[in-house]
């Protein structure tokens, strides 16, 4: 079942009781979970998202049988399957014919054992997300920058993928550094990745935060400095920096929420190389603490735009970040 067919079913009506997403592609599993979101009326009351290892059988049949509001089509999705408690597949196996026609179950993981998935094709469909060739990929980039109104040539599509060795959920988060980057430039070119690549650029806008982070004065200015030498604006700057903190205030809420810590880096794309640092900075800034940076970001923001020196103008927004 190819994935435009496998949509057009939400469209019109025609869905299965079930899906399995089947592959370790989270990226274009996560996009097409949100394509799906879009055909659902009121979502707040017809979408329910759950994990594996958080869902017990009385909340799965609760959210399975009870019927949509105002709308004809209720979606119930389970990520990280493969964590899923025995007992709960032995009631989806069983009962999944049971579901109304009006829901729908959308199972997400890397595998399910073979009896289960067997099942599932007698009832519904089996979806798979193998790894995207390097075409596909490529295809991928052009139009999330297309989504973003902007272009980017093939030398610095090549570029990207060699820095990212292909692992979308790196790409993806270099990508979004790429667009902030370059600002209201609609070109993405090869100088502006090598300037933002995980090597180089982008790593030190993540040492700035990290030493931050840690209260070192003296080091986030120097590295502050080095940015602005190396060509660097200071509205790059602080959108890196406005970009970095988001990341961390929307993992310290998935936390606080009750959300394992290595799952809330998945959600917001954290690769694995960076996952200790990050989870070190989460902990270290207080609610308090990324408030004033995003107040303090965007007094900065007006100040330079309204006149003031920029250079000046950022290394009296560190040392505010102190204070």
């Amino acid at each position: 079942m190819n994935i435009e067919k496998f949509l057009s079913n939400f469209q019109d009506g025609s869905f299965s009781k079930v899906y399995f997403l089947k592959g370790e592609e989270e990226i274009f599993k996560n996009e097409f979970l949100q394509m799906v979101k879009r055909n659902v009326r009121y979502p707040e009351f017809n979408w329910t998202l759950y994990y594996g290892d958080e869902l017990d059988s009385a909340t799965l049949s609760d959210a399975l049988f009870s019927l949509p509001f105002m709308s004809q089509l209720k979606i119930v999705a389970v990520k990280m399957v493969e964590r899923l408690a025995p007992s709960i597949l032995i009631q989806i196996t069983k009962n999944a014919h049971r579901i109304p026609s009006t829901n729908c179950l959308i199972l997400s993981g890397t595998q399910l054992p073979l009896k289960v998935e067997e099942a599932i094709t007698k009832i519904g469909k089996v979806v798979p997300f193998k790894k995207p060739t390097l075409q596909q990929v490529k295809m991928w980039i052009k139009e999330k920058c297309r989504e973003e109104n902007k272009q980017i040539d093939n030398e610095a599509i090549s570029l990207l993928i060699e820095n990212t060795g292909r692992e979308l959920s790196v790409t993806s988060q270099e990508l979004g550094k790429l667009i902030i980057y370059v600002g209201e430039n609609q070109q993405i070119e090869a100088r502006d990745v090598e300037k933002v690549g995980i090597h180089t650029r982008s790593y030190t806008v993540f040492q700035l935060v990290d030493m931050i982070s840690q209260k070192r004065t003296k080091n986030s200015i120097n590295i502050l400095r080095q940015l602005l030498t190396s060509g660097v604006t200071p509205q790059q700057i602080i959108g890196l920096l406005s970009w970095q903190f988001a990341r961390l205030w929307k993992v310290k809420s998935l936390v606080s929420r009750g959300m394992a810590p290595y799952r809330a880096l998945r959600e917001v794309n954290i690769p694995s190389f960076s996952a200790k640092n990050f989870l070190l900075q989460v902990k270290n800034f207080s609610w308090e603490d990324l408030t004033k940076c995003f107040n303090l970001l965007l007094e900065a923001d007006i100040q330079i735009k309204t006149g003031a020196e920029p250079n000046l103008t950022l290394e009296l927004l560190i040392l505010s970040f102190f204070k």
